[in-house]
């Protein structure tokens, strides 16, 4: 990125954020942005600064978004002021409304708004898509994770950058950026659930932070620079593994156990994501039981998750989509999972998986029974929850990641068609199941 001088005549707000864009490389000079604004404190300061920049000739255009989530009343209000505030700075504002569904509604919801935030982003054929996170929010992450045993890879917080995303913001403290909305006179409104203590953030906020300050004043200043110390470790640790992996399925055990259990760690990860896409990434227990087959000798598996095993076989570590159960001598021939009809709510045992399919429902009479799990067959379509439209199961599966060893093997509920309602090894649901609930459970 070419370097110029910062204009003299910026107020020190979005020349602090123009210095981050520069020496974080997240937008090149004149270069268009899409903003997520929900007409907050912290959004409501990312387009003012972006739109100050943009008047100095630093970015291109700027636009901005308001997606309503349709999960609490008096959005309009919100809606209408953050309208009012792009047309003070003159950025074109546009406001959806998505559908959220889904067991952790804060997932789904962040997913629906990334969703609507790429499309409005192709609609307005812009590439990067700014959101106000804030040095405060990336502190809160580093404590949150930190509070629950996270490593480097969890306590490197929230990136600057990642794919289309850039957070301009995150160098800068929230009470900067209500200071500069303070200078300008710009308004702001605040969601009213960032004073429920439900959300493990808030309680975070309101009740421990202040006591920490009393420790360290420069408390959030200190968590944000571990992130970026961890970070920069990180990605140096992935690209070992990634070295080490290449394009192999296996590495050698000699290899791995010359390295340091760091990078032995990504390495399995690193194995788990060839084998079976992001929905396989296995948990730090898994991790450590599969590092376990470095030591002893023989061949030996361990279990991950979603249906992978890591296994010491030949002089090397592989992870691969878990062996069908073998027949005992004697023994009836194990078909491939279903079809098993579902007839309601309960127990349906899966020898080929040697699982058993838990299903309940909220709404049991609501449901169209019986409803029938199944490998897929051609034809096959699935519109996940918060989605928008159907599409064929095979392209779900493939922008998913996973795998296509994997694909052939995984259990679906169907309708008894080809509208598939959910996926319980990837935890996928269909929308419009959101009172239905299905899991697989060891044993049969």
């Amino acid at each position: 990125m070419a370097r110029h001088p910062i204009p003299p005549i910026l107020d020190p707000y979005p020349a602090a954020v123009l210095a981050t864009l520069r020496r974080r490389g997240l937008l090149e000079r004149g270069e268009p942005v899409l903003a997520a604004l929900s007409a907050g404190p912290d959004s409501t300061a990312l387009v003012a600064a972006l739109a100050a920049l943009r008047d100095a000739g630093e970015v291109g255009p700027v636009h901005a978004l308001f997606v309503d989530h349709g999960l609490r009343a008096g959005v309009e209000v919100e809606a209408a002021a953050a309208r009012a505030t792009c047309e003070r700075l003159g950025v074109p504002f546009r406001a959806v409304k998505v559908t959220v569904k889904g067991g952790n509604l804060q997932a789904a919801a962040r997913r629906a708004r990334y969703a609507a935030l790429r499309r409005e982003a192709a609609r307005a054929g812009v590439v990067r898509i700014a959101t106000g996170h804030t040095r405060t929010d990336q502190a809160e992450t580093v404590l949150l994770r930190l509070l629950r045993g996270a490593g480097a890879r969890g306590l490197s917080g929230i990136p600057a950058r990642r794919g289309a995303i850039v957070r301009p913001l995150i160098d800068r403290a929230r009470a900067e950026g209500l200071a500069w909305l303070a200078r300008r006179g710009l308004d702001w409104r605040d969601d009213p659930t960032n004073a429920s203590p439900r959300y493990a953030r808030n309680r975070l906020r309101l009740e421990v932070w202040p006591r920490l300050l009393d420790f360290n004043p420069s408390l959030e200043a200190a968590l944000a620079r571990t992130a970026d110390l961890l970070r920069d470790d990180e990605r140096a640790l992935a690209a070992r593994a990634r070295a080490l992996v290449g394009t192999s399925s296996r590495v050698s055990l000699a290899t791995l156990r010359r390295v340091s259990r760091a990078v032995s760690r990504r390495v399995i990860r690193r194995l788990a994501l060839e084998a079976g896409g992001r929905v396989a990434a296995p948990e730090a227990a898994h991790v450590e039981r599969a590092l376990e087959l470095l030591h002893g000798e023989g061949d030996r598996q361990v279990e991950l998750r979603a249906g992978l095993v890591a296994r010491r076989r030949g002089g090397a570590l592989e992870v691969v989509p878990a062996p069908r159960r073998r027949r005992a001598p004697g023994q009836a021939p194990v078909e491939p999972p279903g079809p098993i009809p579902i007839t309601g709510p309960g127990c349906y045992p899966v020898a080929a998986l040697d699982r058993t399919l838990v299903v309940a429902a909220a709404r049991g009479a609501a449901v169209a029974w019986p409803l029938l799990a199944r490998t897929r067959r051609a034809g096959d379509r699935f519109r996940p929850a918060g989605g928008r439209g159907s599409k064929s199961l095979k392209a779900w599966l493939i922008d998913r990641k996973v795998a296509r060893a994997r694909r052939d093997g995984l259990l679906l509920v169907t309708d008894g068609g080809h509208q598939v309602l959910a996926i319980p090894e990837l935890g996928a649901l269909a929308e419009g199941a959101s009172g239905l609930s299905f899991r697989l459970d060891p044993g049969v």
